[in-house]
């Protein structure tokens, strides 16, 4: 890689220029390196793994684990025609990645038709089921959400022959077909409701056991004027922001994206449980939400968010849609075309910034990575570090290493120079 040979008074009198312009600037999301279109593909996970009808996928919240990557299936490897099933892929994305499939055996209840899971910090996860009723009864409407442990001494271990039930840890049935999940903290979570078209905050209490089924001490909040509707055999999915902490939806029946502050709403009415005692349940009025988005878009099914960043995926054409959501309204950054047309049902971006996603027809997991070309220093954002450090190269007063030169040449001309420092400095004003 060359240096410029302009004359150094040039490049210093404009870098400076620049540099007072952009020091007040803040840096970018590292997901935005993704826009610019230098990113890979890789094929991470198959059938062989024993993906089959994947509809979501989170990685997991302890520290410890967070190259750990659950991706929940609609079905399962056996005969039965319903009860989900996981497969964890360890080292996630890394040359040693292996995967694991684990089917509770009373997944048939626990799992039916699973569509959607989260990951707890406590160390516990949820999933939705996307059926009418958990039994398998035509007239029945016994259906909802399911804790478990996520420790794999438990989990699909004990209980597997009963005469408890399985190593779930609990369950509150007032939800059928609920598409999507989101984890608030703790044993609460919250839930596209499919079948009363609303979204639902559950709070499981205290666990009843591994394979209880005592829910006496479960609430549920139902946010009726949060009115979304669903799309049969699709996931909806949702997500808190760490940030603002509010709750977003792909309120996929709709062509939209909703955001809803979980922290507002007054209990307007006592409702009565379907099929099991529960401590509360009400619903809800005087919601705090709004439309985000809804234009260009078919059925957004994945979300997720990171790094200020909102991630939609439009099962439709295949295109993840990324939204800047620290203004106000919230704007449209661009998209990742996939090419991958009703496939993409869910996606999470990894603890490092790569994006991963299913395909529920084809049975495979994907990774994307990005080269970001300006981050000259690889620490994920787009700030004045780099410029100083392009700066500084091109003026001969340091060298950079091999893998920080290709981000360097900006302009993929093999020459970095005073045109690779006003790029960088675009970058960061874009």
């Amino acid at each position: 890689m060359k240096k410029s040979r302009l004359p150094k008074t040039f490049i210093l009198s404009i870098t400076v220029i620049n540099f007072l312009f952009v020091s007040f600037l803040q840096s970018q999301s590292v997901i935005d390196a993704f826009l610019i279109g230098n990113n890979t593909t890789i094929l991470r996970g198959t059938q062989q793994d024993g993906l089959i009808t994947p509809r979501d996928l989170d990685f997991h919240k302890d520290a410890d684990r967070q190259n750990e990557l659950w991706v929940i299936n609609e079905y399962n490897t056996g005969s039965r025609s319903h009860g989900g099933s996981t497969v964890t892929y360890y080292n996630a994305g890394q040359d040693n990645q292996w995967a694991e499939y684990r089917k509770d055996s009373y997944s048939g209840h626990f799992m039916h038709t699973a569509s959607a899971i989260a990951m707890s910090e406590n160390g516990t996860f949820a999933n939705t089921l996307d059926c009418q009723d958990a039994n398998n009864n035509t007239n029945g409407y016994f259906t909802g959400c399911t804790l478990w442990d996520s420790d794999t001494t438990i989990y699909a271990r004990i209980n597997q022959n009963g005469p408890l039930l399985g190593s779930h840890i609990d369950m509150i049935h007032q939800s059928p077909y609920s598409e999507g999940i989101a984890s608030a903290g703790g044993n609460v979570y919250w839930l596209f409701d499919g079948f009363h078209n609303a979204i639902c905050k559950y709070d499981f209490g205290a666990p009843h056991g591994y394979g209880g089924d005592n829910h006496s001490d479960g609430r549920v909040w139902r946010h009726s004027v949060v009115a979304v509707d669903r799309v049969p055999g699709l996931s909806s999915h949702m997500e808190i922001d760490p940030v603002s902490g509010w709750l977003y939806i792909a309120d996929t029946g709709n062509e939209r994206i909703l955001r809803m502050d979980p922290n507002s709403g007054q209990i307007a009415q006592n409702l009565s449980p379907y099929g099991e005692t529960l401590q509360g349940y009400w619903r809800m009025s005087g919601t705090d939400w709004e439309v985000i988005a809804d234009s260009n878009m078919t059925y957004p099914t994945g979300l997720d968010i990171y790094d200020n960043r909102l991630l939609v995926s439009d099962y439709a054409n295949g295109d993840i849609i990324v939204y800047d959501i620290t203004q106000d309204p919230v704007v449209e950054l661009g998209r990742i075309e996939t090419g991958l047309s009703n496939e993409i049902m869910g996606l999470k971006v990894s603890p490092e910034g790569a994006i991963w996603y299913v395909c529920s027809n084809a049975n495979e997991l994907y990774q994307i990575t990005t080269l970001m070309v300006g981050d000259v220093n690889g620490d994920g954002s787009y700030n004045v570090v780099d410029v100083l450090l392009c700066v500084q190269f091109v003026m001969g007063i340091i060298d950079l290493e091999e893998d920080e030169l290709n981000r360097t040449d900006v302009n993929y001309d093999g020459v970095i120079d005073v045109f690779d420092v006003l790029l960088i400095v675009d970058l960061i004003l874009d």
